[in-house]
């Protein structure tokens, strides 16, 4: 509190100000709140109730179980394509070694 009165007079304003738009802001929503709380009466009550058909959830269920099938085929596909690249690379390996040395063998002559 003692370092609240050696602030300038324009600083001091300020922090009033922020202070007075916190409190109406809280204060405002406090009664737009209330005034929005429904009734107390029973017949004025709301009642949501949320029906699931069956067949749709049973239909949700098995297109995302093919879509799980789905993905576990692409995911060996991308596997075994992996696995063919790398043997791909190692050929590739050899062929380059195999040129490799037939150069050296023609530079030897």
């Amino acid at each position: 509190m003692e370092q609240l009165a050696n602030l300038p007079p324009p600083a001091l304003i300020t922090f009033g100000a922020v202070l007075a738009v916190i409190f109406a802001v809280r204060y405002l929503g406090i009664l737009s709140g209330q005034k929005s709380a429904p009734a107390a009466t029973s017949s004025a009550a709301q009642v949501a109730a949320v029906i699931v058909d069956p067949t749709a959830l049973n239909r949700a269920t098995d297109a995302l179980q093919a879509h799980t099938e789905a993905t576990k085929r692409l995911t060996d596909a991308v596997i075994e394509t992996g696995r063919h690249m790398n043997t791909l690379g190692i050929e590739a390996d050899r062929i380059r070694e195999e040129l490799r040395i037939q150069r050296e063998i023609r530079r030897d002559r």
